[in-house]
């Protein structure tokens, strides 16, 4: 193994590189121990800040865990939480049966959002009361998978927000709104950096990338009657579509 020292590369890149180029080709698989420090600077005719900043950059990015008193070691694949039949309804609200054990945070009152109105297709000439915000958490034995939020029309919903609050049930809360309630969707999934609150939400470095669920739902009439906004971790989710 040599680096280019005249490269104007630095070296703890090409030495990042190299490295995550033997765990792609398989001469490190997951769990494997990787040559100490001193291993690679004798090899390699490099600085000790050298390798310890390629590790470094290399520990951050998930590739590479230090397990103290063992050594360094390529990261093994995560156990993910299968979240099987996924689909447009998924994570809809107005689809659920129950909250109860959901950990729904404290209802909001949105006021009118020219991209939500966009997507509702209200005018823009025409007022109207704004979107309750029901946001909630994905979570397993108190591991943060994903932050949830549902915006629904106060005008088509008007007591939502009274209702949750009051502990009333979802089946009286859709009493004579089967019409309005979501039958299927149209979401977009992208893996993007995550914004800061979604950061701090799921407990994630800044611009750490995550799975993002947006987009509308529909009623029976095709109207848009729920949007859901979704950010997952991808390190521990694992969406299985049918």
């Amino acid at each position: 193994m040599r680096l280019d020292k005249h490269s104007s590369i630095p070296l703890y890149a090409q030495l990042r590189e190299l490295l995550v180029e033997q765990i792609q080709d398989g001469r490190y698989k997951p769990g494997d121990r990787i040559p100490s420090e001193l291993t690679l600077c004798e090899e390699l005719d490099l600085s000790r800040p050298t390798v310890r900043q390629a590790i470094a950059d290399l520990v951050a990015d998930g590739i590479l865990v230090i397990e103290k008193g063992k050594g360094t070691f390529v990261a093994k694949e995560p156990e993910r939480f299968v979240i099987e039949h996924f689909n447009a309804l998924t994570f809809s609200f107005l689809n659920f049966d129950t909250y109860e054990g959901v950990g729904l945070k404290p209802i909001k009152l949105m006021e009118p959002d020219p991209e939500l109105d966009r997507m509702f297709k209200f005018p823009p000439d025409k007022p109207h009361p704004g979107y309750w915000v029901v946001e909630w958490p994905l979570q397993i034995d108190h591991e943060i998978l994903g932050i949830c939020s549902s915006y629904v029309p106060v005008q088509i919903f008007p007591k939502l927000g009274q209702s949750i609050s009051a502990g009333k049930r979802m089946v009286d809360i859709k009493s004579n709104k089967y019409a309005m309630l979501p039958q299927k969707g149209s979401l977009n999934v992208l893996a993007r950096p995550a914004k800061n609150k979604e950061a701090k939400a799921l407990n994630i470095p800044r611009r750490t990338f995550i799975l993002a669920i947006e987009g509308p739902l529909f009623s029976r009439s095709g109207h848009v009657c729920e949007v859901l906004r979704v950010a997952l971790r991808p390190d521990l989710v694992q969406l299985e579509m049918n």
